[in-house]
């Protein structure tokens, strides 16, 4: 018939079909990224205290000079102190680059619920 208008009914299936995967879709991303919701929210817990123990070693070191820490040593420092479900590691080495002695190495290290290492080299210059 000329002049109806309207939908057939395989086209109805055809949006209804499509229109499902498309939500599935969706539906499967946001349960995803809701169920990583938790990991990231560690994680950056994790970076972030490693990140603050790390400054309190440079900030020490720009107040006190490179005597300030002793190498080797891995005594975490009072101010450096890991929330609930973490532990702070801390581990001071004696560095050697091509026969200099002036280096040590300070490596922080958060574990726990999630985890972050962070490393710097300290001269004595």
């Amino acid at each position: 018939m000329k002049g109806q208008k309207g939908f057939t009914f395989i086209e109805v299936i055809v949006f209804i079909v499509v229109t499902s995967l498309m939500a599935t879709a969706l539906f499967l991303a946001f349960t995803t990224s809701l169920r990583n919701v938790p990991s990231v929210y560690y994680n950056t817990i994790a970076g972030q205290t490693a990140k603050s123990c790390m400054e309190w070693f440079l900030g020490q070191r720009r107040l006190n000079g490179y005597s300030a820490f002793t190498c080797p040593s891995s005594a975490v420092p009072a101010l450096c102190t890991a929330p609930s479900g973490f532990s702070l590691a801390v581990n001071i080495t004696c560095t050697t680059i091509s026969a200099d002695t002036n280096y040590q190495t300070i490596a922080v290290t958060v574990s726990g619920k999630a985890s972050a290492n962070l490393t710097t080299l300290v001269g004595n210059y």
